[in-house]
């Protein structure tokens, strides 16, 4: 339960980060949040339909493997764009913000249907790996 807890932190921040990153995106901040909204999308669906600890391993080392090419691309938009981290989502981004926003609340359910699994090696070290790689966001 502690680490659900933990990657759904990393999650949250995750989202705030990408959508903090200015008020008159460029591509770069289009491409980014599209990109953070594919692979956030893909693992949620392939958590819901997990149904073996090899299943959720899987999904959560696809969602790690995303997020890796996308985390410098996160903290050079952190960098480009400090000014704007209240959250606010520029027009032109809102579609692909609404994505994260609906994958925001199914996080959470599908999270917790993998509860059972949480304590196959496997899953624990694919959950390590993930937030290894999500704690970089913040740095």
């Amino acid at each position: 339960m502690k680490q659900i807890a933990s990657i759904m932190v990393v999650f949250a921040v995750a989202g705030l980060l990408i959508f903090g990153c200015g008020s008159t995106p460029g591509d770069d901040a289009a491409d980014v949040i599209k990109q953070h909204a594919d692979v956030t999308e893909q693992f949620v669906n392939t958590l819901e339909k997990a149904s073996s600890a090899q299943d959720v391993a899987k999904a959560v080392d696809a969602y790690t493997s995303g997020m890796q090419e996308l985390v410098p691309r996160i903290q050079s938009l952190n960098e480009k764009y400090p000014e704007y981290k209240d959250g606010k989502v520029p027009e032109a981004l809102e579609k692909e913000a609404k994505r994260l926003d609906d994958m925001a609340v199914r996080m959470p359910a599908a999270m917790m249907k993998t509860a059972s699994y949480m304590m196959d090696p496997a899953v624990q070290k694919a959950m390590e790996n993930m937030s290894n790689e999500m704690a970089k966001i913040g740095q």
